[in-house]
Parts: structure tokens; sequence; C-alpha cells
């Protein structure tokens, strides 16, 4: 995995850091950023293994940010990870483009885990 960039966006700096350190770990980089413009803008510049997003952004719904990004990147693999994942189930997080959804904090000690499994299956 060495090497693989991760798009993270995610409005929360102390989530940020924690999960950009935990993926460096399993030896991933991680471009992480805090608005869904800002994470569009990155995803329309650059080619990433995997997009992580939180569904609760200050500037947009996490999942009208993966359907625009399905609007010109239909390969890269997209996960959410976020606190509101109540409000979000697999099949609607499939309807906007996503791989799957994991739960904060619950699924913490799997993210890594599911990001390599992600990332290795895309190829």
């Amino acid at each position: 995995m060495t090497g693989k960039e991760i798009l993270f966006v995610e409005d929360t700096s102390d989530t940020r850091e924690l999960v950009e350190f935990g993926l460096e770990q399993e030896g991933f980089h991680v471009v992480a950023v805090r608005t869904a413009d800002e994470g569009i803008r990155e995803a329309r510049n650059k080619s990433f293994a995997l997009i992580l997003l939180d569904i609760g952004l200050p500037d947009k719904d996490g999942l009208e940010l993966c359907r625009e990004i399905r609007s010109f990147d239909q390969r890269t693999p997209i996960l959410f990870y976020t606190a509101y994942a109540d409000l979000l189930d697999e099949e609607e997080a499939a309807k906007a483009g996503a791989q799957g959804c994991l739960r904060k904090p619950e699924d913490t000690a799997r993210l890594g885990s599911v990001v390599k499994q992600l990332v290795e299956s895309a190829g």
C-alpha cells in the first residue's frame, strides 16, 4: 500500500488528525480537507486510491458530495466514515455511489483494514 493516496473530507480537526495518523501507519498518504468544496477541488485535480467522506460537513451534505464526485469519477472507491451513520444506511450510501459506511467511533479499529480491502479490490 505504500504511497497510495487517500482523500479524507472531514470538518472535525481531531478526527482528521487521528484518521490521518492511523492511515499513514498503514502506509497511505492522506490528503485531509475540511469542506466539501475543498474535497471536490482535490478530487477533480488529483487521482486518489480512495475517498473517505464524512456526512455532516459545514458546506454540503456528504451524500450530495458523493453524488457530485460520482458525476466526474466513477472508479475511485468512496467510503463514508461518520458519526451520523444512523442517518445513513448501506443502501442509501450505495445509491449515492459509495462502497460502504463505517461509524465513528465504533468502527475506528476496522477503518484501516476496510480501506486496504477497498483499495486492493479497486486495483
